[in-house]
């Protein structure tokens, strides 16, 4: 006598389908997500129609803020310190070839603007950059 072997139904639900989709829409936000690099300190940056985007190279930030506070890379310093700072900085290798970039608010005085790019070349930082925000 030959029996034949019963069909046994699986039983629960397969999630493999259901896991590739999950791991697809977390692939697709991963990817179309960008990422900025929003700084803390907060500053109104003056409008230019021909602002550009700064290469992704090393950067220095010194920050001109409204109420007469200098920041290097997020943190406060004084007039004596940022020079003592950027002194320090000058001396690691190829620190020249980073970019300085300068932020001041809209309405700091021009004064403290050419001041601080004065202190950034007299340690031999040439590439200097000022931010603005981009006019729509």
């Amino acid at each position: 006598m030959h029996f034949r072997k019963r069909l046994t139904v699986k039983q629960g639900i397969d999630l493999t389908s259901m896991i590739d989709i999950v791991f697809n829409l977390l692939i697709f936000f991963m990817v179309s997500t960008t990422l900025t690099n929003t700084p803390i300190i907060k500053v109104n940056l003056p409008k230019s129609s021909s602002s550009s985007q700064s290469e992704k190279t090393e950067s220095i930030f010194i920050t001109l803020a409204n109420d007469g506070k200098i920041f290097l890379n997020k943190e406060e310093v004084v007039l004596d310190e940022l020079k003592s700072k950027l002194k320090e900085l000058s001396i690691e290798p190829n620190a020249t070839d980073n970019i300085i970039i300068i932020r001041a608010d809209e309405d700091v005085p021009t004064k403290s603007l050419i001041e601080s790019m004065d202190i950034a070349k007299s340690f031999g930082f040439n590439k200097l950059s000022i931010a603005t925000l981009q006019n729509k």
